[in-house]
């Protein structure tokens, strides 16, 4: 049986979808789902999208600070909600920890008034769907304003390429009707997910956004990470080509490699992460010095002052990208560099080739203690038995083993393949970090 016979009595064929004839059997157990959102069309009425400014980079909070004058001068600052909200559409007590304080988010996390306070919706899918449920006996979104909230995204559900298509076009759909409820019941700002699982999805949004009067939507990286670098590439490639005008709020994007993509295809994007305080919570502050290498730097220091510098290196590294020389960024201490010639050295004096030098190269410097203690060796023949590398101080590191230099090098491995080894250590803490900060919640 052909896929377009399999979905011959679905309301969605043709209109909205192509044909899932691997998934028929599902969407068929799905009947009812498009009556309750009010039919899968995008036909709800909404009030054009209010200006406002955005700043390249913004930081996004998990909690409030001791010193608020690290985030004083921030343009900007996004709040996730389920930090606000609890599932059942209330005010947290992670919103407004102190009962006897000003029931303000804004006030207790110590935010300025002359900083946009943003909500973003993306969290756990079970959480999202208590939420959506409450919003029929709760005005979440009037409660979200009362804490002190300028504007918020739209709920952010779930579309997964292993699911039925009818599952997708309702969560499209869904997605809209929260922006409309919010502007029914509160004076926010929405700023809608754009988010799809075939590229007609993304079409008929790109163009209900436009004829709404939307210049502004958000794009959740997250969302992607079932589908593939491939999948947002392609999304992109066709929002340049029809909406090549909307400004993108992007969430979920730590890596300066993908930073740097995105910056250029959406060159007016603004980005958001919870990265940045996450690894300061962890007292980890980020280092970055040339190309798209992140360093992760374990260091002595007030968590919130470690959050002001992460903040800092983002945004600077989104202005060299875009060519923007206007800031000053303030002095810092910097640890050694990698040497221009260090992949020469490995390929004249240890006969690496040049790809797999390049390759070791940015191996080393994935934890800068492994580069600096390499260079040391190459330079003056230094070897420290005890010595591990800083990634074991990272949040995470129990997922690989603690190996001294001098354990490697009683195991037989030579000088060179014992940094090698750490510095692939060092890698796997990174990855572990990148999984964990991007797990739904954060």
């Amino acid at each position: 049986m052909s896929e377009l016979s399999d979905c011959r009595d679905c309301a969605a064929l043709g209109e909205f979808c192509e044909g899932d004839g691997e998934h028929a059997s599902l969407c068929r157990e799905m009947a009812g789902w498009p009556e309750a959102v009010g039919g899968l069309a995008l036909d709800v009425p909404l009030a054009p999208q209010a200006s406002f400014e955005l700043p390249p980079f913004l930081p996004q909070l998990l909690n409030g600070l001791a010193v608020p004058a690290m985030i004083a001068r921030e343009p900007a600052v996004a709040v996730g909600i389920a930090k606000a909200l609890t599932p059942q559409g209330r005010v947290s007590r992670r919103a407004v920890p102190g009962r006897h304080g000003a029931q303000s988010l804004r006030a207790q996390w110590g935010i300025g008034e002359e900083s946009m306070l943003l909500c973003v919706g993306n969290t756990m899918d079970l959480y999202l769907e208590r939420l959506w449920r409450a919003q029929g006996r709760e005005n979440v979104w009037g409660r979200l304003q009362a804490l002190g909230f300028d504007a918020a995204t739209s709920l952010n559900f779930s579309i997964y390429l292993d699911r039925p298509r009818l599952e997708h076009l309702v969560n499209v759909k869904r997605t809209w009707l929260t922006v409309k409820r919010m502007q029914e019941t509160s004076g926010l700002i929405p700023i809608p997910h754009l988010q799809w699982g075939a590229r007609l999805d993304l079409e008929r949004q790109l163009a209900y956004a436009r004829s709404q009067g939307f210049h502004t939507l958000t794009l959740n990286l997250q969302m992607f990470k079932r589908q593939g670098w491939e999948a947002v590439l392609d999304g992109i490639a066709v929002i340049r080509q029809q909406a090549p005008e909307l400004r993108f709020l992007v969430a979920g994007v730590a890596g300066l490699k993908r930073l740097a993509e995105l910056a250029a295809l959406l060159p007016n994007a603004c980005f958001t992460n919870t990265t940045a305080h996450y690894l300061a919570q962890r007292y980890v502050r980020l280092q970055h010095y040339g190309g798209t290498r992140l360093i992760k730097e374990p260091v002595d220091g007030h968590p919130d002052i470690i959050l002001a510098e992460n903040v800092q290196l983002y945004r600077e590294f989104l202005a060299e990208m875009r060519g923007d020389t206007a800031q000053d960024p303030p002095a810092r201490s910097h640890p050694r560099r990698s040497t221009p010639t260090l992949a020469t050295v490995l390929q004249s004096e240890f006969g690496f080739d040049p790809d797999a030098a390049l390759d070791a190269e940015a191996l080393l410097a994935g934890d800068e203690a492994v580069l600096t203690a390499f260079q040391n060796w190459l330079e003056a023949g230094q070897l420290d038995g005890d010595f591990q590398g800083s990634f074991p101080m990272w949040p995470y590191s129990g997922v690989v083993p603690h190996p001294t230099l001098g354990e490697l090098l009683d195991d037989d491995a030579d000088p060179v393949e014992a940094f090698l080894h750490l510095g692939h250590l060092a890698r796997q803490v990174d990855e572990e970090i990148e999984v964990r900060v991007g797990q739904a919640g954060y």
